[in-house]
């Protein structure tokens, strides 16, 4: 049975089963494969925004995960893409990084990340969930002040509105190659208790929030409102690394309607609009 949430005229499923005639929500179970079992994981969230709605969630892969995710995508780098206003993939000065998409259950740890971060959104269907994205940052390479949710309608039609992003560091050499959000100010009451995770300094008060690269850690907001059009003060971009800096990330996103497996960034050739 499928239990829908809806956004706007859109919904997302959520798993759910009955037992003894109460309807309760049950994670989906995952095959263990080679005698991999999904560790029983432990993570810290803080609150850091609710309009946007914005969790900062600490410790949310292991440094095993982590590892694993950067050594299937070191291979299929490719230079990052964004979806133009025709709905194609191109290349870009917005976006100078590199990308590599991974499989969707590709291995038994991949299918065990893919399912915190359903579980994390209530138990949402991992098959709303597109397939997972490397993303690296060296010296210069950044992605320009830009939205994740859609405004291409026919994307909306053919796979659904982005509605919600976690964007988790995978590795980083330096403490610079903030996410920061423009739209959404720094202001001292409130923020400086988080100084540990934002970049604090004599700049913040100009600035959005920045949020520092620390591995393992994961940012998640909601991409549109509940009457899902796309929240412009989710605004936010990927700053470049220092000199002789990088910074390594993942990109998960949900979508409000099931993904196809074949949809991959990597997939299609880009057209070259740099």
């Amino acid at each position: 049975m499928d239990l829908h949430l809806y956004f706007g005229n859109e919904f997302i499923e959520y798993k759910i089963s009955k037992c003894n005639n109460e309807t309760i929500k049950q994670p989906n179970t995952i095959k263990i494969q080679n005698g991999y079992k999904c560790p029983d994981h432990q993570y810290k969230t803080r609150m850091i925004s609710r309009s946007p709605l914005i969790i900062y969630i600490e410790k949310f892969l292991t440094k095993d995960e982590m590892k694993h995710l950067i050594e299937l995508a070191e291979p299929w780098f490719q230079p990052s893409t964004i979806f133009d206003k025709d709905g194609i993939l191109v290349l870009d000065k917005h976006r100078t990084s590199s990308t590599a998409s991974i499989e969707r259950h590709e291995t038994p740890i991949v299918k065990c990340i893919e399912q915190r971060f359903a579980e994390f959104q209530g138990n949402v269907d991992v098959e709303y969930l597109e397939p997972l994205q490397v993303v690296k940052y060296v010296e210069t390479q950044e992605f320009k002040p830009h939205f994740d949710w859609f405004t291409d309608l026919d994307a909306i039609d053919k796979i659904g509105q982005r509605i919600t992003t976690f964007f988790t560091y995978l590795q980083s050499n330096c403490s610079q190659a903030a996410t920061e959000f423009l739209n959404i100010k720094f202001n001292k009451a409130l923020h400086k208790r988080f100084c540990d995770i934002l970049i604090c300094d004599k700049n913040s008060a100009e600035r959005g929030i920045r949020f520092r690269p620390l591995a393992g850690n994961s940012i998640f907001w909601f991409n549109i409102d509940e009457q899902g059009k796309g929240d412009r003060l989710t605004i936010h971009a990927g700053r470049p690394p220092i000199k002789d800096g990088y910074k390594i990330g993942l990109n998960t996103w949900t979508h409000t309607k099931r993904v196809p497996v074949k949809l991959r960034i990597n997939e299609d050739k880009p057209v070259n609009r740099s």
